[in-house]
């Protein structure tokens, strides 16, 4: 079983609900201001939750096999027509997704292998995620791979369309690790995965902070042959994230250059480690991750 505390997790989703609260009172989106009420669907199923409220249906497929003997399942999220659900990081707005796997048996870890999202949303309202549909890889490392696995998951997710409400399901699914089949949809969302600079040999990037701004210097050809129409640099410093859209990046010599922007929101942690900085770089249809910086 995993070792995580269920309180934990409730805590996390009481903080999950206020933060959607408190978004509502701010002067985020005249839309928000529109909603009489906070809508929250609660669904239980054991592999299939059902239309409401936006929300088409959840399940969980059957998967992969990896070389090192992991299953992959899939969580598929459907939703209705025109309507999103977020990344990891939901971008200037939205919520942030919350999966927990306390329930499952016979699994020690649970990895969510996020396919690259996409930007949507106006100039100064906009959010990362998915449109209609996503499926989520999940890699499952077993106590016992002789023995059947049973995953549960207690989502808690964000969906929009005009506007915006957090939606919660629990939803379970069994299989022997030796049924698990090919599927073509989990392969797919693998393989729109960001693209990991140690997998490839590219280069990390140089950095440098001063005046309480980091600077990231990339290797421009690595990047533009992993990513093509570069959106957006997603940066990682502790639990500090930065949002940089394209046009705010320069290239000099052969190298990308972006900065962190400061604002009130967030700012560098006063301890910075630079093995532990993240940088995901988004495209049209592919992404790129670097884990660390050279000094």
């Amino acid at each position: 079983m995993i070792d995580q505390s269920r309180k934990k997790f409730q805590i996390i989703l009481y903080i999950f609900k206020l933060h959607f609260i408190m978004q509502i009172f701010q002067p985020i989106s005249m839309e928000l201001l529109k909603l009489p009420t906070l809508i929250l669907g609660l669904l239980i199923s054991s592999s299939l939750v059902a239309h409401s409220n936006g929300f088409v249906s959840a399940k969980i497929t059957d998967g992969l096999i990896l070389k090192d003997q992991k299953p992959i399942f899939g969580l598929e999220i459907n939703l209705e027509k025109n309507w999103k659900t977020y990344w990891r990081l939901p971008g200037k707005i939205g919520l942030r997704p919350i999966f927990n796997f306390n329930k499952s048996e016979n699994i020690t870890s649970a990895e969510i292998i996020w396919p690259t999202p996409i930007i949507f949303g106006d100039p100064d309202l906009w959010s990362i995620g998915y449109k209609d549909s996503v499926t989520l890889p999940i890699k499952i490392t077993p106590i016992d791979n002789s023995k059947p696995i049973k995953l549960e998951i207690e989502a808690y997710i964000g969906i929009c369309e005009d506007v915006c409400i957090p939606y919660a399901f629990d939803i379970s699914h069994s299989v022997v690790i030796g049924q698990n089949q090919d599927n073509h949809k989990i392969l797919g969302a693998i393989l729109s995965a960001p693209i990991k600079s140690n997998e490839t040999g590219f280069q990390l990037p140089q950095c440098e902070i001063r005046n309480d701004e980091l600077t990231l210097k990339f290797n421009q050809e690595n990047v533009y042959s992993g990513v093509e129409n570069i959106e957006l640099f997603v940066i990682e410093v502790g639990s500090s994230v930065f949002f940089v859209k394209s046009k705010k990046s320069n290239i000099f010599n052969d190298r990308i250059v972006v900065s962190t922007e400061k604002n009130l929101k967030e700012e560098l942690p006063k301890l910075l480690s630079r093995d532990k900085i993240r940088t995901t770089i988004i495209g049209s249809n592919q992404s790129l991750e670097f884990v660390g910086c050279s000094g």
